[in-house]
């Protein structure tokens, strides 16, 4: 009666506190105008990274990752460019040329003029325009951030040229290698989509996708796919840095370049929605977490918060995972009950360990009980559970995005007030009390008090995880627990008078000679 009644009153707080839940508002874009060395800047923020947008080329000058998932840095994009995060200061190297820069001949740009910038008050989407003159012609560079876009920028370059043709390059980086990085940035290239790390002549494939940079953790990359009367180019400059980018012919008239610059992590469901998965190769591992982030992000479509997804995703693991666990906890709950008989056979055997595991695998059979069947249903569901902590932890730009939970302003990050953390333990101590037998037989103090003692010390190591994950292992501990209670009350219903094993005679009591239990 005891343990239905504190299971009864945290779940009846549990759905008190769900029913509390709170929607934030949209992901937004703001931007600031700043005059820097009698140039004014476009400094952009969004919610997963802060962008520098200057007149001085009417380029990017910055791209810097604010959004640290857990286990993540934060990353300035730009080659040549190095940002603070505290201070958000920018520092460039002196022969830095910025993506976006754009050249005719070896004649470089002149002034450019800020033309905007605009928000869209419906979409809330950024844009940005840099009108200049290049070679006679006049040059028109536009960037279009969106609030839910995911790393990605639009750009979009005019030339409109009264002359003769002219050949323009334009720069998406100028890039040093560094012998001694533990994970160098390398050049790729799509050549008919498919990722290159050399670059093909011209003729020897039909279409070309885009340059930029890439290592293990983050992405600088310019996609250019449709395009076409475009070429990558690849220089070295007198310093030994690599100036890359892409080259295309201005006829008379107006010539217009479309692309899409994505600059974030390394994860093959961002890149896809640049399209640019073929660039990423993730292993078997990555690969199975795919459809697990992918169906957290239907139930956020169709939910509308991921609060409410992690709850539907955790409840429908339960159902699917409940015979395992009925099976284990059932194992485990008997084995307890057993633990006066199996105490009694290790005292008189304790000099005969033959007949003391003779007389062990007696009483397994005669209760119809597998020592191992307990053993099973944890190493399905192990991995089962490494699996959705590292979704999680991958879905952390989408969460971030998203809108908020209960008092919690953003799931990916830790939760600010602790709650889900203190609440996770109590369960997990809930759950070891339920957990250990109240027969005498719990073994050695070491063992009896370490139960205890392990979520304590889960909770100090680990109060920096996404809330996301807290609300999951909250909600899976606290079914695991309800399902022990209920396994627990059937055994105590089904449980009929059965024979002690007799320590002085080792046979099953019978009549007056034996001691018999409940």
């Amino acid at each position: 009666m005891r343990n239905r009644s504190v299971v009864s009153g945290f779940i009846v707080l549990l759905l008190l506190l769900l029913s509390m839940a709170a929607f934030a508002a949209k992901p937004e874009i703001t931007y600031e105008i700043l005059d820097r060395e009698g140039y004014r800047e476009v400094e952009v923020k969004t919610p997963l990274a802060d962008y520098i947008l200057s007149e001085q080329g009417g380029v990017m000058k910055s791209s810097l990752l604010t959004f640290i998932p857990y286990g993540s840095k934060a990353a300035e994009l730009v080659p040549g460019a190095t940002s603070n995060l505290k201070t958000l200061a920018r520092q460039y190297t002196a022969d830095a040329i910025f993506p976006f820069s754009l050249s005719a001949g070896g004649a470089g740009e002149g002034p450019y003029t800020l033309v905007g910038p605009s928000i869209d008050a419906e979409t809330g989407v950024f844009t940005t325009v840099f009108q200049g003159k290049l070679a006679g012609a006049t040059v028109r560079k536009t960037y279009t951030i969106r609030p839910d876009a995911l790393y990605t920028v639009e750009f979009s370059l005019a030339v409109e040229n009264p002359g003769r043709a002219v050949d323009l390059q334009l720069t998406v980086g100028n890039f040093t290698a560094k012998a001694k990085d533990s994970d160098p940035l390398e050049i790729y290239y799509l050549f008919d989509g498919e990722p290159s790390q050399l670059q093909l002549a011209q003729g020897s494939y039909a279409s070309f996708g885009g340059v930029g940079l890439m290592n293990k953790n983050v992405v600088f990359f310019l996609s250019l796919e449709g395009q076409q009367g475009v070429a990558p180019f690849l220089t070295r400059m007198p310093s030994g840095s690599d100036h890359y980018g892409v080259t295309l012919s201005a006829g008379t008239g107006t010539t217009t370049l479309d692309g899409t610059l994505y600059g974030g992590r390394r994860r093959f469901l961002l890149m896809q929605a640049a399209d640019l998965e073929k660039l990423d190769s993730p292993g078997v591992g990555a690969r199975m977490m795919i459809p697990v982030i992918q169906f957290l992000e239907w139930l956020y479509r169709a939910t509308g918060n991921y609060g409410w997804a992690i709850i539907l995703f955790t409840v429908l693991l339960r159902l699917v995972l409940w015979p395992l666990m009925q099976k284990q906890m059932h194992s485990m709950a008997k084995m307890q009950q057993l633990g006066p008989k199996m105490k009694q056979i290790q005292e008189r055997f304790k000099d005969d360990k033959q007949a003391q595991q003779e007389r062990m695998m007696e009483l397994y059979r005669k209760e119809k009980i597998n020592p191992m069947s307990g053993c099973l249903p944890m190493i399905v569901q192990l991995p089962i559970i490494y699996l959705i902590w590292r979704a999680i932890l991958l879905a952390g730009e989408q969460i971030h995005l998203s809108p908020g939970f209960l008092w919690i302003p953003d799931l990916s990050m830790h939760d600010p007030y602790f709650v889900l953390v203190i609440l996770t333990t109590v369960v997990m101590l809930l759950q070891q009390w339920l957990m250990t037998p109240r027969s005498g037989s719990e073994g050695t103090p070491g063992s009896k008090y370490m139960g205890y003692i392990f979520p304590v010390v889960m909770a100090i190591l680990l109060w920096k995880f996404p809330a996301g994950l807290w609300l999951y292992y909250l909600l899976t501990t606290a079914a695991q627990v309800g399902q022990q209670a209920l396994v627990n009350r059937q055994l105590k219903r089904s449980t009929q008078l059965t024979p002690v094993v007799d320590a002085s005679s080792g046979e099953a009591g019978g009549g007056d000679g034996g001691t018999w239990t409940n």
